[in-house]
C-alpha cells in the first residue's frame, strides 16, 4: 500500500518543533513492508523540518499538488501564469499586504514585518530573502499573503481562479482553484497503475481535505480542523500525543 502524510501538525509537531520519536518508529517499522510519500504545501527545498525520515519517502507531493514526483524524477508540474500573479501583485499592493513567492528551489517574500515572522516561526520555516520581482524572474508554484481572514475573502471574490488556504493565523497559501493534494494524489496513483483503495493518507489542516476522503483510508490528527475530521474515516490522537504510531498501530499496519 502507498501512505502519504502531511508534514505541519501531523509529522511535525509545530508547536514543539520536533518529529515525535514514536513517528520516526513508526515509518521506520511501515518501511518495511510499505511505500511512503510526503504530501505537503512546503517545496523540496523546505524539508529540513523532517530530514530525520526524507530518506524513508519514495514519493513527494510537493507545494500543495503543484509539483508531484517520484524520487528524483518529476511525475507533474505546474507554475502558475505570471500575467496572474501580476493581477494578485497589484492588488497585494493596493491594499499594503505582505505576500511571497514559492518556486520548485528557493523563494521569496515582499517585506518582512510581523504577520510574515510569525507565520513563519510556526512553521519552523527560515525567512525567504526580499525580492518583489521574483515572479518576474522565476517559475512560481504557490503564492502568499499575509492577511486577515476578511480581506481573504474579499481577494477571493476578486480572483476567482486562485483559492487562499489559511496556514495559520494570518498567513495564507494562494493557488489555482484546480490545484491540491487530493488531484494530485490521482496523478500519483494514476502513474502507479494502483486504486485509490490502496492509499492511506494522513492529514490535519484544510489543504489535506481532498487528499483525505479520496484515499481508501482517510486518518484526520486529533488536531485537525473540523473540516478534515468530518472526511476522515478514523480521527486519532494529536500529533504531540503519537497519534500517527497510535493510528499505524489501531490499523494493524506496524
Amino acid at each position: 500500500m502507498l501512505f502519504l502524510f502531511d508534514i505541519d501538525g501531523t509529522l511535525f509537531d509545530n508547536q514543539n518543533r520536533i518529529v515525535p520519536d514514536s513517528t520516526i518508529k513508526a515509518l521506520r517499522e511501515l518501511k518495511k513492508n510499505h511505500q511512503i510519500g510526503i504530501a505537503t504545501g512546503r517545496a523540496g527545498f523546505m524539508l529540513y523540518a523532517v530530514e530525520e525520515i526524507v530518506d524513508l519517502v519514495d514519493y513527494f507531493v510537493l507545494i500543495n499538488g503543484q509539483i508531484v514526483k517520484a524520487g528524483d524524477k518529476t511525475i507533474f508540474s505546474e507554475p502558475i501564469d505570471t500575467g496572474l500573479i501580476a493581477a494578485l501583485v497589484k492588488d497585494f499592493e493596493k491594499f499594503n499586504l505582505a505576500y511571497g513567492f514559492e518556486g520548485e528551489k528557493d523563494e521569496a517574500i515582499s517585506r518582512v514585518d510581523d504577520n510574515v515572522v510569525d507565520s513563519f516561526a510556526v512553521l519552523d520555516l527560515h525567512l525567504p530573502p526580499v525580492n518583489k520581482n521574483y515572479f518576474r524572474e522565476r517559475e512560481v508554484y504557490q503564492v502568499w499573503v499575509f492577511c486577515t481572514p476578511e480581506m481573504a475573502d474579499e481577494l477571493r471574490r476578486a480572483h476567482p481562479y486562485f483559492q487562499f488556504i489559511r496556514w495559520f493565523d494570518r498567513g495564507y497559501d494562494v493557488l489555482p482553484v484546480t490545484a491540491s493534494k487530493g488531484a494530485a494524489v490521482k496523478r500519483l496513483i494514476n502513474h502507479l497503475g494502483i486504486d485509490a483503495s490502496d492509499v492511506v493518507a494522513f492529514g490535519d489542516g484544510d489543504n489535506d481535505y481532498e487528499m483525505i476522503a479520496e484515499a481508501g483510508i482517510g486518518i484526520a490528527m486529533g488536531n485537525a480542523s473540523e473540516k478534515v475530521k468530518a472526511v476522515a474515516d478514523y480521527v486519532t490522537a494529536p500529533v504531540d500525543a503519537d497519534g500517527l504510531y497510535k493510528a499505524l498501530k489501531h490499523f494493524k499496519f506496524i
